[in-house]
């Protein structure tokens, strides 16, 4: 089977491709301090591997412990997807396209297979990413700002009236309305904020490609942000491994 692998900055995950084209379900992991040994048992204990296609935005050393994992399991190929030109469908915006983040791209791919047209991906996690693709497979550029946790960190950082003392106050990520002290503000403001973004990049574009592309949410932190949408949405928390599987030649 191939194992296809989505490294991010802070957390991996991954899913089995049978060869029958059927995705398996995603498992998910943060990996920091990982060893060699944590890569092999989270990822090939429960497989018979011939081939991991892999998209990654870490490290070579991160890398490098995937590809010694892999081989170790007896993968015969291990292959690290790179953003291109033009692929499945999809045609990169970006005047050099090697400059598009390939997790971007390879979510840009997935979102446009499972919508079959026009699509908004917003890919929430450390940073929140948003693309746009028209019903004809063109990728018309997007945004990249903080993720909800990194606008916290960076507020309870930076400002000095802002810190350990306010302490969280236990709410639900899900609550809306004005807080009540300064904590709730913070991390509140700060999910309200990303989903103001995604939802008036969705405004824009109808405006660009017409009305009613379909807004897909992937990302470790889109919990955080789902509930403030006022767009319709779909979260698929596996859009990338979905790109993968597009691009293994797979049906999704």
């Amino acid at each position: 089977m191939t194992l296809l692998v989505d490294i991010g900055n802070s957390r991996v995950k991954w899913a089995w491709l049978s060869s029958d084209g059927t995705l398996g379900g995603q498992s998910a992991s943060d990996y920091s301090g990982w060893s060699l040994q944590d890569w092999s048992e989270a990822l090939f204990g429960a497989g018979d591997v011939s081939r991991v296609l892999a998209a990654s935005v870490a490290d070579d050393s991160v890398d490098g412990l995937l590809v010694a994992a892999a081989r170790r399991a007896g993968a015969a190929d291990v292959t690290f997807v790179e953003t291109t030109r033009e692929a499945a469908g999809v045609r990169n915006g970006y005047a050099d396209p090697a400059l598009l983040g390939v997790d971007r791209w390879v979510a840009a791919i997935g979102g446009y297979a499972h919508a079959r047209g026009a699509c908004v991906v917003a890919d929430v996690g450390t940073a929140a990413t948003i693309d746009v693709v028209s019903a004809d497979g063109r990728h018309l550029g997007g945004y990249i700002v903080p993720g909800p946790e990194l606008m916290v960190a960076s507020l309870l950082s930076s400002t000095s009236d802002l810190g350990e003392r306010h302490v969280a106050s236990g709410g639900s990520i899900a609550e809306a309305g004005f807080a009540d002290n300064t904590r709730d503000a913070i991390e509140r403001g700060c999910r309200l904020a990303v989903a103001a973004l995604v939802d008036r990049c969705v405004m824009d574009a109808a405006e660009a490609v017409g009305p009613g592309p379909r807004l897909l949410v992937t990302g470790g932190a889109a919990a955080a942000v789902l509930p403030h949408l006022g767009s319709p949405a779909e979260h698929l928390p596996d859009l990338v491994l979905r790109g993968l599987a597009v691009l293994a030649g797979k049906t999704t």
